[in-house]
């Protein structure tokens, strides 16, 4: 039986090419080495604004705010099997564009139940617990199915990340997991 699974990479770092997109990348290769259709958005080319908390779409059950987060990251996240959030660490938690994005998914409660999620995160040494804590959180929050304890890499010059053997054997471990979960989710449930 083949299975057609996608995997999304919401990259939160500020920095083009740096190092959670490194150690992202990581992870989304071994996924499609593994024959998953991958894609990655980086937060920061896209224009999210931040919830104002107006509860409109707890009566109408979508966002009303028009921007980059319901016209393009939602349907994605919406599509995709797998989801793998990404983030520095800034002051021992994740990034400002990984929380906004986090924030602005409460119009789609309940719809993101039973998707596989994964988290990295990439930070100096301090804070990648609580910063990968927020990630668990947000997924569990959405009823996803954690396939792993989460990646935590070591760095702060550009592509040291990729100096951390440790980091990138457990985001290809983290990759490998995901797959598994997920297929054995879809073969389970007879959904391909």
């Amino acid at each position: 039986m083949s299975l057609l699974l996608k995997a999304l990479g919401i990259c939160g770092s500020p920095r083009r090419g740096g190092n959670t997109d490194l150690l992202l990348d990581v992870a989304l290769r071994r996924l499609k080495e593994l024959g998953v259709v991958t894609e990655k958005l980086a937060l920061r080319d896209f224009d999210i604004r931040p919830c104002t908390s107006c509860r409109y779409c707890v009566d109408a059950g979508c966002c009303c705010i028009d921007d980059d987060m319901t016209g393009i990251v939602i349907p994605k996240l919406l599509a995709a099997d797998i989801i793998v959030v990404a983030s520095p660490v800034y002051f021992n938690n994740v990034s400002a564009y990984v929380k906004t994005f986090m924030d602005r998914t409460w119009c789609i409660r309940g719809r993101l139940k039973d998707k596989v999620g994964g988290g990295i995160v990439v930070g100096r040494g301090y804070g990648l617990e609580s910063a990968l804590t927020a990630i668990h959180a947000f997924m569990l929050k959405h009823e996803m199915v954690l396939g792993h304890r989460g990646v935590s890499g070591i760095a702060y010059e550009l592509g040291e990340v990729l100096k951390d053997s440790r980091a990138v054997r457990d985001a290809e471990k983290l990759a490998v997991r995901l797959y598994e979960l997920t297929r054995a989710l879809k073969l389970s449930s007879g959904k391909t």
